[in-house]
């Protein structure tokens, strides 16, 4: 599960960086998403940081919990940047819909990851019990 983590991760990397370098664009997005470089900085940032919420989450308690708040913030920060705020920013619904996606596209892994990804360790656990537990 670590590996796969670790191949979304460089995945949205890349399209990231395929914004500016273009030997680094992949040939099947272009094809499907002819634009998709204008509006793929919000589809990345989404994506790394629900993936990284939910794999620590994951890692640390085993729930994905964390992600689920995070791509909710990010979802809600996406709508009023892109819909909200025209002095900063220029307003386009199409961005503000790249981020919604890239939020909710690591729940592809990060679900499946929850339940099949981590187990318990057997040898940790039979070899840290205690007679007196202390309270």
């Amino acid at each position: 599960s670590t590996l796969i983590y670790f191949a979304f991760l460089l995945f949205a990397m890349l399209i990231f960086l395929s914004k500016n370098e273009e030997s680094l664009r992949f040939d099947f997005l272009h094809n499907v998403f002819p634009n998709y470089t204008n509006h793929i900085s919000n589809f990345s940032i989404s994506l790394i940081l629900v993936l990284v919420a939910g794999f620590i989450g994951g890692i640390q308690n085993k729930s994905i919990k964390g992600a689920y708040i995070v791509a909710s913030l990010l979802i809600v920060a996406n709508l009023v940047y892109e819909l909200f705020l025209p002095f900063i920013n220029t307003m386009d619904i199409i961005d503000a819909y790249y981020g919604i996606v890239g939020s909710l596209v690591p729940f592809l892994f990060l679900i499946p990851y929850q339940e099949f990804g981590i187990i318990n360790n057997p040898n940790y656990i039979e070899n840290n019990k205690t007679e007196n537990p202390v309270l």
